[in-house]
């Protein structure tokens, strides 16, 4: 029981920040949108971002589909890493890297616990 409280606390600290920040960049949230100026991307594409982050989000929540999830956000971090490296930003390069430790350990926990 401990076990499967434990899976759901990280599901809900992964998903809910997703939700967030996909929500945020679907929208055009200001402070969105001069990052991604900053970075020199397209708002397109944060929008793009946006969706994709929900979508996986969504697709955690569900044993099902949570493979799916998992999949979609390797290649969203590995992006992330890169532009805090790229612009120089060595404060925000531990978010990516934290963020894709929670998935790894919630992948771990979705196939052997």
């Amino acid at each position: 029981m401990a076990v499967k409280i434990i899976f759901w606390v990280l599901i809900a600290a992964y998903v809910i920040p997703g939700f967030i920040f996909g929500f945020k960049k679907l929208t055009g949230n200001k402070q969105s949108v001069e990052h991604f100026k900053k970075w020199g991307y397209p708002l397109w594409f944060m929008h793009l971002l946006g969706l994709t982050e929900i979508t996986g989000s969504i697709l955690m929540l569900f044993n099902p589909t949570r493979l799916y999830g998992i999949a979609i956000f390797p290649v969203i971090l590995a992006g992330a890493l890169y532009t805090h490296i790229k612009n120089k930003e060595s404060g925000e390069v531990k978010k990516p890297i934290f963020v894709g430790a929670l998935l790894l350990a919630i992948f771990l926990f979705t196939f052997f616990v």
